[in-house]
């Protein structure tokens, strides 16, 4: 009998791995463009103060980037079949981070945000 060891270099490995990455970027992509235009497509409500959509939207302008990112390294490598398993397992730490300390990540960058009154 043959015996295989079980490689995580391997491209069968790592590209559901990449799927799976560009599958979830891709979802967190879109609830953010749709969270970021929906602050600004709110009707004009007298008491709402002026700051407050641009200080709501505010993480979307670091978290939208990101995720660009990520999905257009998934997609490249996906495309030329390149499959660098460091790329691959920094993206997937990248993508777990975020997932575990989504909220947080959020809760920060509304902290620092210069539109608060």
């Amino acid at each position: 009998m043959k015996s295989e060891s079980f490689n995580l270099r391997e491209t069968k490995v790592l590209k559901p791995i990449t799927i799976i990455i560009l599958l979830y970027s891709a979802l967190m992509f879109f609830e953010y463009t749709q969270r970021f235009l929906g602050i600004f497509i709110i009707p004009d409500n007298p008491l709402i103060p002026d700051y407050l959509p641009y200080y709501m939207a505010f993480p979307s302008y670091f978290v939208l980037p990101f995720f660009i990112i990520i999905i257009f390294t998934c997609v490249r490598m996906m495309i030329k079949r390149n499959y660098n398993y460091k790329t691959v397992y920094i993206l997937l730490g990248l993508v777990v981070l975020f997932f575990l300390f989504r909220w947080r990540i959020h809760e920060f960058l509304l902290s620092q945000s210069p539109y608060v009154a």
